[in-house]
């Protein structure tokens, strides 16, 4: 019996805090099968780790995960190369909207030649060729990483993740009170915390998910707090760090009387507002409306229902049909928000989060890029339902990145079809039996 308090309390965490350091430091994308091996360890072992938990032990193993890839350089992505890309053209008065990296790289350099070759070679042609598509809040964290030492890649790419791990800590702080407040075992915020999607892709792989939660999970203890006011301004800074939460605010407002719903609403657009307009006052809101809508009509990654359609498509048309799809999705998802919205009237907070991660769970289904850092809004959605299938869904969304083991980046449609199989299997089973399927969640 006294061997399991230090095998929970010291191996465990030790052991994966070695895979953690195998996978941030000696793993690239092209080693798929070591890669998922020691993802899938990682998973397995996390839940061990969170049996009989504290919330302490929780923070202080979350913390060891997330200081032993501090140094490391990431290696699921290369999105991070145009974070600092963004964060020196703010820092040397451009604006990130009115410049693609290509028309730059030609003028003279703003920056260390070395550091701009470096950025734009290894950023990718697909985003040097187009404007940012980062809202201001995800800028301004650019030009703060970029701030202590403008010259070094290692050191904006530390300045990043420390601002990451910040967010994260506050979301485990203020998501465990919420979690309380609303019904809910504090020990929960251990299912986010310490999920290996989390850290490998917000700490590891700097992806901005983690500040957009942040400001989100402030907005809501802000509203619990009976400061309306201040929630809609850390609802507009979430929208400004990520668009996805735009989504969600029709469903939130159903949630509220109707006054209260339209003075947040007013509150949260005019600091929307004031976050765009020093961007966009001269140039550059046509430039950004137009990357968005790239990501409709001529991407794809990881789809699901989104690549059902389109075989369909191929077979009645003959050719891939994304442009007519991407025309038509905007719609589909505009229908889908009002029938969450206002189906039917939400009377409680756990109703509203149930609302928010189906709604929001639809729309990954239907998109035609679904990055496997996008699972992570589902994950912490979750938190506050009976749904355990997102936390499924952050295991199995990793098989995507096989892809980047092909050389010409081929997606390997069998694994997608295993990992949304199991997705969509786990989420009809606790819609039936109305029971998460995950046990001690």
């Amino acid at each position: 019996m006294p061997w399991r308090i230090p095998f929970r309390l010291y191996f465990l965490p030790l052991t994966m805090g070695v895979l953690y350091l195998m996978i941030g430091y000696f793993t690239s994308r092209e080693q798929s099968f070591q890669f998922l091996f020691l993802s899938f360890t990682l998973f397995g072992l996390s839940h061990l780790c969170l049996q009989k938990t504290s919330t302490n032990q929780i923070l202080w193993h979350g913390l060891l995960f997330r200081a032993i890839l501090l140094l490391s350089v990431p290696w699921l992505s290369q999105d991070f190369y145009r974070f600092i890309w963004d964060g020196l053209l703010l820092l040397n008065e451009l604006n990130p909207y009115a410049f693609t990296p290509k028309e730059l790289i030609t003028k003279p350099h703003l920056f260390s030649p070395e550091l701009t070759e470096v950025l734009y070679r290894n950023m990718g042609e697909l985003s040097a060729g187009h404007y940012s598509n980062y809202p201001p809040i995800n800028q301004f964290g650019f030009l703060l990483s970029v701030l202590w030492d403008s010259n070094s890649l290692l050191t904006s790419i530390i300045s990043m993740r420390l601002l990451l791990i910040g967010a994260d800590l506050g979301i485990f702080f203020l998501g465990k009170q919420l979690l309380k407040v609303f019904g809910f075992a504090e020990e929960r915020i251990g299912w986010y915390f310490l999920n290996p999607l989390v850290i490998m892709e917000l700490t590891g792989n700097l992806h901005w998910e983690g500040m957009m939660l942040f400001f989100f999970v402030f907005g809501w203890w802000l509203y619990v707090k009976q400061k309306p006011w201040l929630s809609s301004l850390a609802f507009a800074f979430s929208i400004g760090t990520k668009l996805i939460p735009l989504l969600l605010v029709p469903v939130f407002v159903r949630f509220q009387s109707r006054k209260r719903s339209v003075l947040m609403a007013c509150g949260g657009l005019i600091s929307l507002a004031l976050l765009f307009l020093p961007f966009f006052k001269d140039i550059g809101l046509e430039n950004y409306l137009a990357t968005l809508q790239l990501w409709f009509k001529n991407f794809e990654f990881n789809g699901s229902i989104y690549y059902i359609v389109r075989w369909i498509g191929y077979e009645a048309k003959g050719y891939n049909i994304i442009r007519q799809l991407g025309e038509v999705t905007p719609w589909i998802l505009a229908m889908i928000v009002l029938l969450f919205s206002f189906l039917k009237v939400k009377k409680t907070a756990k109703e509203v989060f149930v609302a928010m991660l189906l709604l929001l769970s639809c729309y990954y289904f239907m998109a035609s890029i679904v990055h496997p850092w996008y699972v992570i809004n589902l994950v912490f959605l979750s938190l506050f339902t009976r749904f355990s299938f997102p936390l499924i869904w952050s295991a199995m969304v990793l098989l995507s990145y096989v892809t980047y083991a092909h050389p010409d980046f081929q997606e390997n449609y069998y694994l997608i079809g295993v990992e949304y199989g199991i997705v969509f299997g786990v989420l009809a089973y606790e819609l039936i039996k109305k029971k998460p399927l995950l046990q001690h969640f």
